[in-house]
């Protein structure tokens, strides 16, 4: 059973180079964060047409992050299944894992971003396809992680012996598992997840995700409890209500929307320490055993790392 909880801060590269990621990277270790996650899009998110804030590819950057940091674990969040081949795929994570010396998490999801899809691989899958590539994505890494040979005939992707070696240093690599699609994402989850990670910033939703992922796990004959369950949230804390409140100001006027807009966004993650310790806590008792913050500046997560982690140490 999952007793302890992990902590993330999850970094988008857009509009950021390789040394401003790493020096987020190795602050966010030095402060004794758990886990560094980036996403995985070959665009701007929500501009893809746009000219600017284009990211660094994904893994390419969590291998120059394993270069430069010794502790904290890394990881996508999540890798898309459709923008690599399963075999190629498998070959980046194991060697990242080896210049990391074992600290990759293999996130991977089915995929969301369209204009990616159409631009980089030349169609947007449907939907169920998306599902059945995730899922025989996840069979060939997995094998691939813990033998130096692997076959496999699925429906999308055809492997016949193929070699990886050398083998990574985990054995095996964690598998984190990310969407909260109550039909197959949580099903997927269920059967292959050592982590199984899913937006939601309100308890009630949470608790019924958690309800729907441990039905997965009995009818498939797993145990729900081998599954470490993670979310995300943004973080924004300050010493003070008042100074809290300050940096929800700002907050809303950098993003150009309303301060409540972004209140409802933080959920448990914005307030004082005590405030957003108590709300963590929370979540902890429900099942939740890695939250993800978005990063929100290098003094959120001091103060996050001075005030708050050391309560679940």
């Amino acid at each position: 059973m999952v007793k302890d909880v992990w902590f993330g801060i999850h970094v988008p590269p857009e509009g950021r180079d390789f040394q401003e990621m790493q020096r987020i990277c190795q602050a966010v270790e030095m402060n004794g964060f758990d886990l560094f996650t980036v996403t995985d899009h070959l665009m701007n998110m929500r501009n893809p047409s746009g000219r600017g804030n284009h990211p660094l590819e994904c893994w390419t950057t969590l291998a120059g992050l394993a270069a430069v940091t010794d502790r904290i674990k890394l990881a996508p969040l999540v890798s898309c299944y459709g923008y690599r081949r399963p075999t190629v795929l498998a070959k980046m994570a194991t060697t990242i894992d080896i210049i990391s010396k074992g600290r990759l998490v293999f996130g991977i999801g089915a995929g969301w971003h369209e204009a990616e899809f159409n631009g980089f691989m030349g169609r947007f899958p449907p939907a169920r396809e998306r599902l059945r590539g995730l899922r025989e994505t996840i069979e060939i890494c997995t094998h691939m992680f813990t033998h130096e040979r692997t076959t496999h005939h699925g429906s999308l992707y055809q492997v016949d012996n193929v070699l990886n070696s050398p083998q990574p240093i985990q054995k095996p690599i964690p598998i984190m598992i990310g969407g909260g699609g109550e039909k197959v994402t949580l099903k997927i989850a269920a059967r292959y997840a050592d982590i199984s990670h899913f937006f939601t910033n309100n308890v009630d939703t949470l608790a019924h995700k958690l309800a729907v992922l441990e039905d997965h796990c009995n009818n498939v004959g797993r145990s729900y409890h081998e599954i470490r369950k993670g979310t995300s949230m943004d973080l924004l804390v300050g010493n003070t209500q008042a100074e809290a409140e300050q940096k929800l100001k700002q907050r809303a006027k950098t993003l150009g929307t309303t301060q409540a807009a972004v209140r409802t966004r933080l959920g448990a993650g914005f307030g004082t320490p005590d405030m957003v310790t108590e709300a963590i806590m929370e979540y902890v008792d429900r099942g939740i055993g890695l939250i993800t913050f978005s990063f929100t500046g290098v003094d959120n997560i001091s103060l996050f790392s001075e005030k708050i982690l050391p309560h679940f140490r």
